[in-house]
């Protein structure tokens, strides 16, 4: 596949997808009428949409009943700014992670390793908010007996960062760690290891110089599960956290069905850019798409 196919593709999924978010939202603003004038409202919605898209720069926001109409992206940057910080540090967190520990359980021995797997997947069956609940109550409880604060576990109106990375990182570092060992035995079994262990070279030098480079590539398919998988666990986290990130404020704009719509865009566009761009360098690496 070249790569101005797929970009000319993944340009016509960018009209497709905002056009369709736009509809869905449509739709759940106009459910309060009545059925004879839904269709109506649905237009009316889209038009609005259409209007509020065409100019961003007008937009306004208002916050709390008293509040007077800020301009909606000198409201939004603050926020938005806080959890991607937090998004994308934990994506990076989770990627050094999920290959480091996939890395060292791939030179333990084979009974080490069905341990390794089986406690991780015992971790993983918890719920993401139970598990995330638990953490909070962890910290609470060590302060009580240790009067040791490792920690805010709520934030408020303070910003608070290692917390909720470290959080948002864990359950999607598992899902990675999986995918990443379960390649590395896959890959471990072509002929070229083969080659490379009937030369003398250590499992760690093949596994460091030849089998990661091409996992990671493969991993690159992967990208958008992951990504969501961080995006669904920072909507636990800044609720459960009380955190006055980019979704804390998506929950004051559900009145207001332009400036949702506005908000949305603005969380899809980066992983969208995100998304293409790890792709493309997948179709330079491999000369095909990874998500085919």
């Amino acid at each position: 596949m070249s790569i101005r196919f797929y970009l000319w593709k993944k340009f016509y999924q960018l009209l497709f997808t905002i056009i369709l978010i736009g509809i869905i939202v449509a739709f759940s603003a106009s459910l309060h009428t009545s059925k004879a004038d839904l269709f109506h409202s649905v237009l009316e919605q889209i038009k609005t949409f259409g209007h509020s898209f065409l100019h961003l720069n007008e937009m306004t926001i208002q916050i709390g009943i008293f509040s007077k109409q800020t301009p909606l992206w000198s409201y939004l940057v603050e926020p938005f700014t806080y959890s991607f910080i937090i998004l994308s540090s934990s994506f990076i967190c989770t990627f050094t992670l999920g290959i480091l520990f996939s890395y060292v359980t791939y030179l333990l021995t084979p009974k080490m390793q069905r341990v390794v797997k089986e406690g991780l997947f015992l971790l993983q069956s918890i719920p993401d908010v139970i598990f995330i609940f638990a953490v909070q109550l962890f910290i609470i409880w060590l302060y009580k007996k240790t009067n040791i604060l490792i920690v805010d576990p709520v934030a408020g109106l303070k910003k608070v960062y290692v917390l909720p990375i470290l959080v948002v990182s864990i359950l999607p570092g598992i899902m990675l760690f999986q995918m990443t060992f379960l390649a590395i035995e896959e890959e471990s079994k072509k002929t070229y290891v083969e080659f490379a262990k009937a030369k003398g070279l250590s499992n760690g030098w093949i596994l460091f110089k030849h089998i990661l480079r091409n996992v990671v590539v493969t991993l690159f398919s992967h990208s958008h599960f992951l990504f969501w998988l961080l995006v669904s666990n920072l909507l636990i986290v800044e609720y459960l956290f009380n955190i006055h990130g980019f979704f804390h404020l998506l929950y004051t704009t559900l009145k207001t069905p332009d400036v949702f719509y506005v908000c949305l865009l603005t969380l899809f566009f980066p992983f969208f850019i995100i998304e293409t761009i790890f792709n493309v360098v997948a179709i330079k690496l491999t000369g095909k798409e990874q998500s085919e």
